[in-house]
């Protein structure tokens, strides 16, 4: 009897330790989804059932003095009051060390996990928390009748209204092809006929960003580099870089391309390498893949418990490559003068978990540049992969003390800790739409964003990058454009545009009522908020009005021109139609009016005002029906 009633504590105690770990990552991870109740729900009722359903049978097992459990790590009355555990009889004397040492490990377990929770707990971020707890809430009363048919209401109004936005009446006059096509012509139609009609949208197309209208988007536009790259994409429209024995000239066009860029970056240090890719968000992607297999090869962090530690200003490719590979992505503040990552907030966030510290220069918002150094000290410190995320500053940072900014910060491989920088060909690199470098301190780091899978049936697999196919026209129009720009070329642009975003940073200092500029502008961007009531987003629309396309941005709201070789010379421009769209808000502030009195809020000001006061869910609602608009067929 004695042997089955240990064998019952024994059974419960296993219980309930497993139950504990359940619960320790339950806390972390479901608690953020909004059903933290239910593994703990679940655990208390799986104890009581087995409990229930043993206790009849050993009903005088109730009956032990708990005063005989003696354990290091917790007190007995603790243990067993916590955990339903009830102290055995003592067995024979040369079992009773073995069972105590048991119990002592488990108790010790039970400990690490109950820290671990804490832990975890205090390192939720609470404004996360928050918003998803509503978002729960949302996705729970949204099935109810009347609130799903007023969703469903609201949902077909706002597809419409940017149906309107995005395909204005008469976008598709007098089309050639006709428009809103769901299948294939009939007949083939003539190469002539379908070349003249896309000239004419591109003709309606052009003149707004050629105009120097636009934030970023184009970023040179010059009409002999078009050309050139042009007549490159003829030449490679069929090329493949899957097939480097069929294109060996499109595999030296990217070998050259990775060379030059890592050229740039690479501190001195020979061993820096590259892969070209389709963009910044698929080289900030890669980066993050390869950080958590170096942990996993090197560290033994296991691949779903990998932690990356980034600013809050960290662009949302990062977001995505976290959401994508189940890692949990630590956000940590932004000085909110100068907008940098708070170097001591991300020191604090660094665990045994941690697989990347991620640094930006410049941010997309605010275009601060971080402090690289100092992330790179904490990687050298803690053994931690540390990226630079220099889409934007890739081809500009590194000419900009030879243009004559010599207080530019060095951001490069000349800083130790510095594992991978991803730097966008297709931004200040002036080459065609979809191809970034991203660079690697050696190969050995490289490897580790490779897939290779060996037991394919159709053979050997390995691809450097996520695609498998790519088009290698993009390749070699990319080579095209660097080696036409050159050097001197890019030192030449580098310095327009800085001194273009400088003036008009210069411009905003001085004053115009009601706007202040959001960090120092040390760089391409300039940022803009409100002050004195002023709703930033309301200034944002008398902008776009006047032909200004500028990106709003949230937390803190503002406005930023991201500027461009087709910003140089527009300056004064720019800033005084920033001084009318700030006084006409002004005045209207003056005369007690709003937008909201006039009801007329619409376009920035009104979407990003109720993205301010709503949760995710309903968010993520208007941005699921914007994303349908743009790819309705």
């Amino acid at each position: 009897m004695e042997d089955v009633k240990r064998a019952y504590d024994l059974l419960k105690l296993l219980i309930a330790v497993s139950g504990l770990a359940v619960m320790r990552d339950s806390i972390y991870y479901q608690w953020l989804r909004g059903h933290f109740f239910l593994p703990i729900v679940g655990f208390a009722a799986m104890v009581l059932r087995i409990k229930s359903a043993f206790a009849p049978a050993f009903s005088e097992v109730h009956n032990f003095n708990s005063s005989t459990v003696h354990t290091i790590a917790l007190p007995p009355s603790l243990l067993s009051r916590l955990l339903f555990i009830l102290s055995p009889s003592p067995l024979a004397p040369q079992y009773t060390p073995y069972l105590t040492l048991f119990h002592d490990i488990l108790a010790l377990l039970i400990l690490y996990n109950t820290i671990q929770a804490v832990r975890h707990l205090r390192r939720l971020q609470w404004h996360t928390l928050n918003s998803r707890v509503k978002g729960v809430v949302f996705n729970a009363i949204r099935q109810a009748g009347p609130v799903r048919r007023k969703l469903e209401a609201e949902t077909r109004a706002l597809e419409a209204s940017l149906e309107r936005s995005l395909r204005p009446p008469g976008w598709n006059k007098g089309s050639y092809t006709g428009g809103g096509r769901r299948s294939l012509p009939t007949e083939g139609l003539a190469a002539e006929a379908l070349l003249r009609e896309m000239e004419g949208f591109v003709a309606k197309e052009e003149r707004k960003w050629k105009g120097g209208w636009v934030s970023g988007a184009v970023y040179g536009g010059e009409e002999a580099v078009g050309n050139l790259m042009g007549r490159a994409v003829a030449l490679y429209a069929l090329a493949n870089p899957l097939h480097p024995d069929l294109w060996p000239s499109v595999m030296k066009f990217e070998s050259e391309v990775c060379g030059m860029v890592c050229r740039l970056v690479d501190g001195g240090d020979p061993d820096v390498v590259g892969c070209l890719t389709s963009g910044g968000t698929e080289s900030i992607l890669l980066a993050v893949k390869a950080s958590r297999d170096r942990a996993w090869a090197e560290k033994g962090v296991g691949k779903a418990e990998g932690e990356i530690v980034a600013c809050v200003s960290a662009h949302a490719a990062v977001h995505k490559a976290a959401d994508l590979m189940g890692l949990r992505l630590v956000l940590v503040p932004m000085d909110q003068t100068t907008y940098q990552l708070d170097l001591s907030a991300m020191e604090a966030a660094i665990t045994a978990s941690t697989v990347l510290l991620y640094a930006s220069a410049p941010t997309f918002a605010q275009g601060a540049i971080d402090d690289v150094a100092g992330v790179s000290r904490l990687g050298g410190k803690y053994g931690v992969s540390v990226h630079v995320d220099c889409c934007l500053g890739g081809f500009i940072l590194p000419f900009a003390r030879r243009a004559g900014f010599s207080d530019l910060p060095t951001v490069d491989f000349s800083l130790p800790g510095v594992t991978s920088m991803s730097i966008d060909t297709h931004k200040y690199g002036y080459a065609a739409k979809g191809t970034s470098v991203l660079c690697y301190r050696s190969k050995a780091v490289r490897r580790y964003q490779y897939f290779c899978f060996p037991s394919w049936t159709g053979g050997l697999y390995v691809t450097p990058t996520l695609a498998g196919s790519r088009p290698g026209a993009l390749s070699a129009a990319c080579w095209a454009a660097l080696m036409h720009v050159g050097e001197s070329g890019y030192i030449e642009r580098a310095g327009a545009v800085l001194r273009t975003a400088r003036r008009i940073a210069q411009g905003v200092r001085e004053g115009i009522p009601g706007i202040r500029l959001l960090g120092t502008a040390p760089a391409m961007i300039v940022c803009v908020g409100g002050t004195n009531g002023l709703d930033i987003y309301g200034v944002g629309d008398r902008m776009s009005k006047k032909g200004w396309n500028l990106n709003s941005l949230q937390s803190p709201p503002g406005l930023h021109l991201c500027c461009t070789l087709r910003h140089v010379g527009r300056e004064e421009s720019f800033l005084q139609d920033l001084r009318e769209a700030a006084g006409e808000a002004l005045e209207e502030i003056r005369e007690g009016k709003t937008e909201k009195d006039k009801g007329s809020i619409k376009g920035n000001a009104a979407i990003y005002g109720m993205a301010a006061t709503l949760p995710a869910g309903p968010v993520n609602e208007m941005l699921g029906t914007y994303t349908d608009c743009v790819l309705k067929s």
